[in-house]
Parts: C-alpha cells; sequence; structure tokens
C-alpha cells in the first residue's frame, strides 16, 4: 500500500528506515514528500537556504534501484536530510549565512558528508543559519529570521536555526547543525527536537566553517534520541583530516537505546541550572521529568557545584579570540559585507589580550577537572537545556541602542561545550503559551550511548516528542 505525504510528515527515520527496508516505501516517494513540505512552508519559515530538488530526485532513482537490487546499505539509505550552511557539498556554496561569501563553492564534501552518501542519504539542500553560527538567536538580516514552527512570531534560537525548523516542521527528518555554545541543543529545545552535541573529537569537522576550533562540534537534529544514535553510527570516527578527531574506539549507538533507567545514577546539580534564573515553567517541567526518571528505576543524586556558572564565560573567553582568528583578514578587507550585529561581535575579539586567552584556557582545564570530579559518582546529569522561554523575533532584532534579547539562552548549553562532553537536548513538556521545553541530558566523554540511552527511556514513557507545531499546516 503507497503512504500518503501527510503519513510521512513527522515519521522518525527509524520508522522510515523500516517502512524503506520491508519494500513498503520507497526513496523515490519520500524525497517527493520532503520536497512537497518544503513547497508548501518556504518562504514562510525560511528554513532554506537552498533546494537541491533534481539532485535530490537523481539520488532517489539511484537509492530506489540500490535496495531494489538488493544493495540496501542501512537506515540512512534513502533518507532525507538537509544541512547547515557551514558544511560544505561539493559543487554547492557554502555561505555561511553570509554575504562575505556569496559564491563561494566548494570543491569536495566535507567529511561528515562523505560518510552520509556512503550511507545512502539522500541531501535536499542548505539551511538557513545565524551569520557565521556566531549568535544565539537565529536572527540573520541578510538571509532573513528563520521563524520558529509552533509560533511564527518567535524565534528558534541559534544558530543552527533552519536546521531546527526543517525536522519541526516535518520538511525532513533529519538536519545536521554545529554546536559551539549550544547552537544545536538551544534550537533543538525551543523547536521540540532532538539534537545532540557529541563529545569534542567524535564527528569530523573537515569541510565545516570555523568559528571556534576547540569548542566546535557537528551533530545530528531529529525527531527522536533513536534517530540521534542511527546518525551518530554513520558519523561517528577518526578522520585524519580533522587534526581535533578522536581515535576513540566507535561502537554501535543503537546498543544499549533500550537498557532502561535501572540502575543510573543521575546527577541533578543544586547550583546554578535551578537558580532564580531559571523561568519557574520551565523548572517545573524538568523536575517533574526528572522526578519521571527517578520513578522509573534510576537513582537521582544532589551535586553541588558551586563553580560551573563560571562556564559561560570560560565558553565565551576561549570563543571570541578564536573567532576573531579565523576572520581577522575577510573582516579587515570587507567589514561592509558582515551584518553588523555579528561584524560588532567578531571585531570585539581584536580587543581581547593574548594573556586573556591563555588565562581562559587555564581556566577550561580547572574547570574540566571540577566537572569531572562532581561527576564522578553518576552517569549523567539532567539539567534544563535553556533558562528562558522563547522571546519574539522583535524582541531578539537589534535596532540602534539594543543588542536584543536572548543573550541567556546559552548560559547553559555553553558549559559543556567547554567541558566538550556529550550532550543532548529533548523535549519534557510545553509552557502555557504552548511552547516547547528542552531538558539537556550530559553524560561523560565519549559515553554518548549511555546520554542516548536516558533520552530514549524517557521518550518511551512520555509522547512531547510526537507533538506536531500548532502553528503550520500539519497535512499536504
Amino acid at each position: 500500500m503507497a503512504t500518503s505525504n501527510s503519513d510521512l510528515t513527522y515519521k522518525s527515520i527509524g520508522e522510515l528506515a523500516s517502512l524503506i527496508g520491508k519494500g513498503e516505501l520507497s526513496p523515490v516517494d519520500l524525497v517527493e514528500a520532503s520536497l512537497a513540505r518544503i513547497s508548501q512552508l518556504e518562504p514562510r519559515l525560511n528554513a532554506f537556504l537552498e533546494v537541491w530538488d533534481n539532485e535530490a530526485r537523481k539520488s532517489a532513482q539511484v537509492a530506489q534501484e540500490e535496495i531494489a537490487d538488493r544493495r540496501y546499505l542501512g537506515p540512512m539509505h534513502g533518507i532525507p536530510v538537509g544541512l547547515k550552511d557551514l558544511i560544505d557539498v561539493a559543487g554547492h556554496q557554502t555561505t555561511g549565512g553570509s554575504k562575505v561569501l556569496s559564491g563561494n563553492v566548494a570543491t569536495a564534501d566535507a567529511s561528515v558528508v562523505t560518510r552520509l552518501r556512503a550511507a545512502g542519504a539522500i541531501f535536499i539542500g542548505k539551511l538557513n543559519l545565524v551569520e557565521f553560527a556566531f549568535g544565539t538567536t537565529g536572527v540573520n538580516s541578510f538571509t532573513g529570521d528563520v521563524k520558529n514552527p509552533w509560533d511564527s512570531t518567535r524565534i528558534t534560537a541559534g544558530s543552527s536555526s533552519g536546521s531546527a525548523t526543517a525536522v519541526a516542521s516535518g520538511m525532513v527528518p533529519v538536519a545536521l547543525g554545529t554546536d559551539t555554545g549550544g547552537s544545536v541543543r538551544m534550537p533543538a529545545a525551543l523547536c521540540g527536537i532532538a539534537g545532540l552535541k557529541p563529545t569534542y573529537g567524535r564527528v569530523s569537522r573537515s569541510g565545516v566553517l570555523d568559528l571556534s576550533w576547540s569548542l566546535d562540534h557537528v551533530g545530528p537534529m531529529t525527531r527522536t534520541t533513536e534517530d540521534c544514535a542511527l546518525m551518530m553510527n554513520v558519523l561517528a570516527g577518526y578522520d585524519p583530516k580533522d587534526p581535533a578527531s578522536s581515535s576513540h574506539p566507535i561502537t554501535d549507538f543503537t546498543t544499549e537505546l533500550n537498557g532502561g533507567l535501572t540502575g543510573l545514577k543521575i546527577g541533578v546539580p543544586s547550583d546554578y541550572f535551578f537558580d532564580e534564573i531559571v523561568d519557574e515553567e520551565i523548572k517545573r517541567s524538568v523536575r517533574a521529568a526528572i522526578d519521571l526518571i527517578a520513578a522509573n528505576g534510576a537513582e537521582v543524586v544532589e551535586l553541588p557545584m558551586p563553580w560551573v556558572d563560571k562556564g559561560r564565560a570560560i565558553n565565551l573567553g576561549v570563543l571570541l579570540p578564536e573567532a576573531v582568528s579565523v576572520h581577522a583578514k575577510m573582516i579587515s578587507q570587507h567589514p561592509d559585507l558582515y551584518t553588523p550585529a555579528v561584524r560588532s561581535r567578531i571585531q570585539s575579539g581584536f580587543n581581547v589580550p593574548a594573556i586573556d586567552y591563555v588565562q581562559a584556557q587555564r581556566a577550561r582545564q580547572w574547570f574540566n577537572y571540577q566537572m569531572a570530579e562532581s561527576m564522578s559518582s553518576v552517569d549523567v546529569l539532567i539539567t534544563p537545556t535553556v533558562p528562558i522561554q522563547a522571546p519574539t523575533i522583535a524582541e531578539c532584532t537589534p535596532s540602534a541602542g539594543n543588542l536584543g534579547a536572548g543573550s541567556e539562552l546559552p548560559m547553559f548549553t555553553g558549559v559543556f561545550d567547554v567541558t566538550g562532553q556529550p550532550s543532548h537536548s529533548i523535549p519534557c513538556g510545553f509552557t502555557k503559551a504552548g511552547m516547547p521545553i528542552g531538558m539537556m541530558i550530559t553524560g561523560h566523554p565519549f559515553d554518548e550511548s549511555t546520554v542516548l540511552r536516558v533520552g530514549h527511556a524517557f521518550e518511551k514513557l512520555t509522547n512531547w516528542h510526537q507533538r506536531p507545531p500548532t502553528d503550520i499546516p500539519t497535512t499536504n
């Protein structure tokens, strides 16, 4: 029986792969459903910068023929994927969402693209973002602001704004984002999807535009935790093209998904993450999620972390000098081609003395030691992903004498870019205004499996991740 486009809109990779593997769904039909959904919702949501209709259709036909010929490559074979426009795809522009790089055509695929191609994935196009990924709200005056599919007057958060909206609105089942201060997890939280920042070095960044070389991560943004695990099975692994790439052993990230919660110790920080800075609705939802996890076999351990509030400052202390080092030549030659807000952020890095950068890196070592010591008795931490509800786009748009709202968004996520730990955001409720609330599950370095196990167990107990956005059409 043929599956209609409306039936496919919010299916997960796991569900789609099962249908494709059993011959009940063709990649051609799946890609057509994705393209139809994009046509329906763009440019209203403004998630995509480019849509590669013809290429996607050709790739889908090839995938269909391969599968019919019993050359099925696995769960990603025939699955449409969107790519944040920091990621190189040979023959296509990589602009970073900036006028500066208009016409910058990639000559080779990024390593993550190579891995996904080998797994049979189909690339739908490039996704909108904050200019050069240097911002937290999703606002971009050059490419236009991405709209949150739950309320199009509100931000998605950034910088992987298009990636979050494309997945949350049913345009694609999966997208790639990048995370330097929270740019996978913040948009995932505000758009009601799953977003994983893997351990630093776990996924190659070769062929991905830099923001901050010692903080940047590439990660999947999906409908479910299981989908993140399926993506990690393709993305993870050593890459000699990336100097920061880790040779840490890789296992099947789906193996422990169904391990449940019994026997796990869940750390809950008693400092910072649940202080008065956190919106009360967010706090209540995350606390309720922790209680549910405890009621289903996990042990909750309160952890004092009086030092953890220094994490965001360390994140910025490293990010600003590294970002200006990336952009020093371009911004000196073409400052007028940067949007004013991002130009100001980058240029502020010129004013950071070298000694301050060195001290930030020293503080980072101290901070990482403190985190490892504090977490030595638990398997994961659970915290809110962001401390505030989604502001409106108008509130976040910079104007004369007003930098705009949203600066609090990365207060929690940035902590784990400093440490490089795997950190995962999943939905855990909704505000009274009907906006998604995200909770963050953070584990020990290279232990994505336990992080994903907790996320998957929570999703089996709840249906927050199954709710479609209310501000967009749900059928074709």
